[in-house]
């Protein structure tokens, strides 16, 4: 169902996972639900048919795109077997790299020609005559490769969502602009501008996250307790909450044996390296 690679160092700055999801049959909306993780997403589909349902309605996906974060959820369904990559921007990345703030095309997509041109289909048709995932991963970390600018600029911003990584959400905007030096106005200005989400909504949203990746490890329901303690949730009324805004479901989509792509995948984006210290 799922295969991946992470970046490349010169890549680490900008994308946090390079993915394969193979789903060999058709597949619903109930079974295909994704929560927002403040981030930019590139998908290109080799074989399916997808649909995207969000707050816009459901609309039929081009057979590549970049994507902006999609708040509170969505879903996706195929009427057929489905198979097609992805790229997990940093939430910066939209902007330097394509020029898109990721505020901007929240909750929406755009086809990836309007883009890059025709190096989106050259891509695709390289793709589709490729037949090992891992040369397939390769071609998509050198396309991402000739996305880098020649330069760059000291960013705080990338600065503060990396440290908010790195303390998996636990902390106070306070602490966030202590850590860089920088007004909370500066920090929200530039939060909204970028991202379209203050910095509380984003370090909560971050915070969520990482504790439904660190449930899925869980053993035992004292295990799911104590991890919700540790990033501050006070009892399991209180993340359920959030976790049926979010997903919809029950806890067993994290806890059960059965597999899915919420439990395999999306969950696992937020951890999926350490973050890089270098910063652009």
């Amino acid at each position: 169902m799922h295969n991946f690679t992470l970046p490349s160092e010169r890549l680490s700055p900008y994308v946090k996972r390079i993915y394969e999801i193979d789903i060999p049959r058709p597949s619903t909306f109930a079974e295909n639900r994704v929560i927002p993780m403040g981030m930019g997403t590139i998908t290109i589909v080799l074989k399916g048919n997808p649909r995207i349902k969000g707050v816009n309605g459901i609309r039929k996906f081009p057979k590549y795109a970049l994507g902006g974060q999609y708040f509170p959820t969505f879903s996706f369904d195929s009427d057929i077997p489905l198979l097609y990559y992805g790229i997990a921007l940093k939430p910066t990345a939209t902007y330097k790299l394509f020029g898109f703030y990721l505020a901007d095309i929240q909750n929406d997509f755009i086809s990836l020609d309007e883009v890059v041109g025709n190096e989106a289909e050259k891509l695709w048709q390289q793709l589709l005559q490729t037949e090992s995932t891992e040369n397939r991963l390769s071609l998509l970390n050198n396309f991402m490769l000739r996305q880098i600018p020649s330069t760059t600029e000291y960013n705080h911003l990338d600065v503060v969502i990396d440290y908010i990584y790195k303390k998996q959400g636990i902390l106070k905007v306070k602490d966030l602009c202590d850590y860089e030096d920088i007004s909370r106005r500066y920090l929200e200005k530039k939060f909204k501008k970028h991202i379209g989400f203050s910095p509380g909504q984003f370090i909560r949203q971050v915070r969520f996250n990482f504790t439904c990746s660190e449930i899925t490890e869980a053993d035992t329901d004292d295990d799911v307790d104590d991890i919700l303690m540790t990033f501050g949730y006070y009892d399991r009324s209180h993340f359920m909450k959030k976790f049926r805004k979010y997903h919809g479901g029950d806890l067993r989509v994290l806890t059960g044996d059965q597999p899915n792509l919420f439990k395999a995948v999306f969950s696992k984006i937020m951890r999926s390296d350490s973050e890089n210290s270098y910063h652009p």
